[in-house]
């Protein structure tokens, strides 16, 4: 056996990069795959592997890779703590009980249109021994332009709607079902009680989801989405029947999408949301001042980068490096009014 020593941190820097299958991979981006293969090799088939050991066995990778000598070591352990809850979100590591962490099972996710596939799954790139310029990494997520023959048997194929938990229904045929669905209970009101009624209707034209709410609900007779703070400052969300601006009838709304169901009553009331491009360097971002519903903030999330600036709280900004156009129907689909591009975008 032969030992190579390595003096120099570029040199030390391309053969870990070589060993994790990096490729093009950014030096930001690369805490995920460090952590995809921290987590596959701990965990051995069948078992999980702890936070700890987790954090404590990618530190020095990450520590190399990210080639920031002023980094404090509390700095880079949050940096891949925030990696594995990102991964949880795209769906490659899973998150257990008692701080422990396996990876999912590995899968290819066909996006439409032609558009190429997701790698999903806890298994390392360096493991698909793939040439490296055909996975391309954003952030959490890598993509490949084609199904690589060699894997094609080997993993399963899912669609982008059930990987993403997207509806296999239009938006006012969901909100149909949940409020059909959801059995109203008589109500009796307290004195404690003081509920906001989201009324879309009685908004101006285009304002944000946050300025939609109402603490009266006038005259109103049908089914709101209402909400009230409990104790400790946590939100309920309740559908509500009314008659002349009274709850009669009220039910929780466990497990539903609430950011979801906004957007239908948006639609409902022919009250859109709007989202404005900007031009900013050579690419286009999106400003949105409302959240999007969980499945399309995961499609998103897959071919572009959510920005919320530190001075606007309120504002998303998504700039979408692949996709643009599915990315942009599925915003349609929501209801949202999008505006024009800039107009030497447009020539």
């Amino acid at each position: 056996m032969s030992v190579e020593v390595i003096r120099a941190t570029k040199d030390a820097i391309s053969a870990v990069r070589r060993t994790l299958g990096l490729g093009s991979c950014e030096a930001p981006d690369s805490r995920f795959e460090i952590m995809r293969a921290t987590v596959w090799s701990i965990a051995a088939p069948g078992s999980k592997a702890h936070i700890n050991r987790v954090l404590s066995a990618a530190l020095p990778t990450w520590q190399i890779l990210s080639d920031r000598a002023t980094a404090t070591e509390e700095t880079l352990r949050a940096e891949l703590r925030g990696a594995l809850s990102m991964l949880e979100d795209a769906g490659d590591l899973i998150g257990l009980s008692g701080g422990y962490w396996a990876p999912a099972t590995a899968r290819f996710i066909e996006i439409p249109r032609g558009a190429g596939y997701l790698l999903v799954g806890g298994v390392p790139s360096a493991l698909l021994q793939l040439s490296c310029d055909k996975i391309q990494f954003h952030g959490p997520h890598r993509h490949l332009a084609k199904l690589p023959p060699e894997l094609a048997s080997l993993l399963p194929i899912e669609d982008l709607k059930s990987w993403s938990r997207l509806p296999n229904v239009s938006l006012q045929d969901w909100a149909r079902e949940v409020n059909e669905s959801h059995e109203r209970q008589p109500y009796a009101p307290t004195s404690a009680d003081a509920f906001e009624f989201y009324l879309p209707v009685k908004a101006r034209p285009g304002a944000p989801q946050f300025k939609r709410w109402s603490e009266d609900a006038g005259n109103a007779t049908g089914t709101l989405l209402a909400r009230r703070r409990r104790v400790y400052g946590a939100r309920e969300f309740r559908l509500v029947d009314v008659r002349g601006g009274r709850i009669v009838g009220a039910c929780e709304l466990h497990d539903v999408d609430v950011r979801r169901l906004m957007y239908a009553l948006d639609l409902a009331g022919n009250s859109p949301v709007r989202a404005r491009p900007l031009r900013v360097a050579d690419q286009t971002q999106w400003l949105f001042t409302s959240e999007l519903p969980r499945a399309e903030q995961r499609a998103l999330a897959a071919f572009g980068t959510l920005e919320i600036p530190d001075d606007r709280p309120y504002e998303r900004r998504w700039t979408f490096s692949r996709n643009e156009g599915l990315a942009l129907d599925m915003l349609r689909s929501l209801g949202i009014a999008l505006g024009q591009p800039p107009r030497e975008e447009r020539r």
